[in-house]
């Protein structure tokens, strides 16, 4: 089971590269309606490999993204 808001943490990753959405999709090598339900968390349970391909090309762990880490912890506190 994937940490609760990962996806708001990949919402902040993307940003934080100041990439697109479409862009993560392509590099990622999936689709764009993929992405926005999992960082809408429409979509709580992409594939690990889907995850694995976001993570890297955003460079972040995959560990740290499922199980959370502080820094993403205190993210997750915002809401």
């Amino acid at each position: 089971m994937y940490k609760r808001g990962f996806g708001k943490i990949l919402k902040y990753e993307r940003k934080s590269w100041g990439m697109s959405r479409r862009r993560l999709a392509k590099l990622s090598h999936i689709e764009i309606d993929d992405l926005i339900d999992i960082e809408t968390g429409k979509n709580i349970t992409p594939s690990f490999f889907v995850l694995l391909n976001i993570c890297e090309v955003l460079e972040i762990s995959a560990f740290e993204l499922v199980n959370g880490n502080t820094t993403m912890n205190e993210l997750l506190k915002q809401e």
